[in-house]
């Protein structure tokens, strides 16, 4: 069953939380917007906010009592607003696992801001939490908007058919779903370290890493404080795969169980294969080769498993431990730029490194 006790979930572009009473009418005027009523495929013909206070009292409060139906408000993670509603729903133990599905829709004031995507990811990690094994959607065909957001969110889609709306209509729809088990995320092992993505848990490791003032000395932020370290974590989140959402991936690197530090690749020209990768390492872990080997992995994967055709690192030019790490996974030095980056005051050089795909077969060359 679901679990509400995990609730609330914040990423950078919306919240997920339990809904209110001071939800009422912010709910029942977006529920009311003509897109809303054409897309969304809500159960009810008209909503006021007598009549949502009703639900949440009643059905609402209920299904959160038994945990099988879940209506959450996606809010604006800075102020808490209203920005729209998602539901958890249709819980059951089939042949694929324990499964559930998500409908959701986004106040027309708070559209265009990625608040649905963001709520998606939050989410899944809710459900996945909860001990759903797969999470699945459906939208009409047409519903160009919704179909991105839960494509930038993970979800795949598997097919298109006749089925029962929320409303009760028969509508042809697109059905979606995402795999939500631990061996179906991007996973990458080396003899001693596992890279991963990010989960809310991490924060507080990630935090104790980025909190000290001789990790930050070379980055362009500051030290993470604790606010810093909840919106860098929910930022990473959503980065899971090259090919959809943001194009990027952002790896923790697990070393006996506890999280060391953590490694970004991203796509600069998607169309091209060209990428930027960063990396950062607790310095209590440093100096056995737990870095290199983790960079190494990226590396190897976004070459073999994407054939990239270029990955970049760009580093500050006083950063000697990682400008040595880049030349042992193989990235050569190709440019020194003086001064060209204003950085915590002062002017700051730069070394640019990088490697090719064919790199990874040219004779005499430091193997990725």
């Amino acid at each position: 069953m679901l679990d509400a006790t995990l609730l609330p979930f914040t990423a950078v572009h919306a919240s997920l939380r339990l809904m209110h009473h001071g939800d009422a009418t912010a709910y029942a005027q977006g529920a009311e917007d003509p897109v809303t009523r054409a897309w969304a495929q809500l159960p009810e013909p008209r909503y006021t906010p007598e009549s949502v206070t009703a639900l949440i009292a009643g059905p609402i409060a209920e299904g959160l009592a038994n945990g099988t139906l879940f209506v959450l408000t996606i809010a604006d993670p800075d102020t808490d607003e209203f920005a729209g509603s998602l539901v958890l729903f249709n819980v059951a133990d089939t042949e694929l696992g324990r499964t559930a599905e998500v409908g959701f829709w986004v106040h027309p004031a708070h559209r265009g801001k990625g608040r649905a995507r963001a709520a998606l990811f939050l989410a899944a990690e809710l459900a996945r939490r909860s001990g759903i094994e797969i999470l699945t959607a459906r939208t009409i065909p047409e519903n160009t908007a919704s179909a991105r957001s839960l494509e930038g969110a993970g979800f795949r889609s598997t097919g298109e058919g006749n089925s029962t709306t929320p409303a009760g209509a028969t509508a042809r729809t697109r059905h979606y779903s995402r795999d939500l088990t631990p061996e179906a995320e991007l996973r990458i092992s080396t003899d001693r370290l596992i890279l991963r993505p990010h989960k809310l848990a991490d924060t507080e490791a990630l935090y104790n890493v980025y909190r000290q003032p001789g990790v930050a000395r070379y980055l362009l932020e500051e030290p993470w404080s604790p606010t810093d370290a909840d919106r860098q974590v929910a930022k990473r989140l959503p980065q899971v795969s090259l090919t959809s959402g943001d194009h990027a991936v952002s790896l923790v690197i697990e070393h006996d169980g506890r999280v060391v530090g953590d490694v970004q690749l991203w796509l600069t020209e998607p169309e091209r294969g060209q990428a930027e990768i960063g990396w950062v390492l607790d310095p209590a872990a440093g100096g056995s080769g737990l870095a290199t080997e983790a960079v190494s992995a990226v590396l190897t994967w976004a070459f073999e498993t994407h054939k990239l055709h270029r990955i970049v690192a760009q580093l500050d030019a006083r950063n000697t431990a990682s400008a040595r790490l880049a030349q042992r996974v193989g990235l050569r030095r190709e440019a020194h730029f003086l001064q060209n980056w204003w950085s915590k005051g002062e002017w700051t050089d730069t070394l640019v490194y990088a490697a090719l795909q064919a790199d990874l077969t040219q004779p005499g060359h430091t193997q990725i």
